[in-house]
């Protein structure tokens, strides 16, 4: 009794160390019909679970029974631009030979309405154009006006505070090559109100006969929140 009980045992033992034999695998294709239907399975793509929908229609604006407007705002050390233009490339030039003469002197060669964001407290004004002057010498004098005030009144250098000179040319030495003019104006404005800007051209020096030419001309208008506006600098 005492060795059938030991070889019970022994057999138990044997039983549960050895490992069971490992079922052989089956290849999903030898399943019969399974290749074939995952073969030939069509499955719809996925649609996007949230539509997309443009911003204005989100907020309701195109449904509002009166008009919404969509304001811009000025951002910590954020640059708005608010127009971009050119003019004069058709093959024609703006010219004068009339003097500066205060706000009203020269020529108009662009005027822009713009609407100064919320937060804005400076204007930016730049003209980036080709120049030159006729036979006789001669200053191209420019100024920027924001409702009719100089951008910067400045001292009278020439004679006439708040213009400037892009290029200046003896008399005696004609120089009638195209270079380059440009200039950017800054000015204070309130936050949140319409401007008009205008760029005035003008001729200074020179023979009363010649006249100054702008052609090719870029125009751009920005603002920013500088708390405080366009200042003067300090030396220090």
């Amino acid at each position: 009794m005492k060795t059938l009980s030991s070889l019970l045992l022994v057999s138990l033992c044997i039983g549960v160390a050895a490992p069971a034999a490992a079922r052989p695998r089956v290849p999903v294709a030898a399943w019969p019909g399974v290749a074939d239907v995952l073969l030939n399975l069509t499955v719809n793509a996925p649609l996007a679970t949230v539509p997309v929908v443009p911003l204005p229609t989100w907020m309701g604006v195109n449904d509002s029974p009166v008009p919404v407007p969509v304001t811009m705002w000025c951002g910590d050390l954020a640059l708005v631009r608010l127009s971009a233009e050119f003019r004069r490339w058709d093959g024609l030039e703006d010219f004068t030979a009339l003097p500066p003469g205060g706000t009203s002197g020269g020529i108009s060669i662009y005027t822009k309405t713009v609407d100064v964001p919320d937060g804005c407290d400076t204007l930016y004004v730049t003209i980036a154009a080709t120049g030159d002057v006729t036979t006789g010498g001669g200053q191209i004098l420019l100024t920027c006006l924001v409702d009719g005030a100089f951008c910067n009144p400045g001292d009278a250098d020439f004679g006439v505070a708040g213009w400037i000179a892009l290029q200046k040319h003896p008399a005696t030495e004609p120089f009638q090559a195209d270079n380059n003019v440009n200039y950017q104006w800054c000015v204070q404005v309130i936050p949140s109100t319409q401007v008009t800007v205008q760029i005035r051209l003008a001729k200074g020096d020179g023979l009363a006969t010649g006249s100054v030419f702008l052609q090719q001309e870029h125009f751009y208008i920005d603002a920013s929140q500088t708390s405080g506006g366009c200042v003067e600098g300090s030396t220090d």
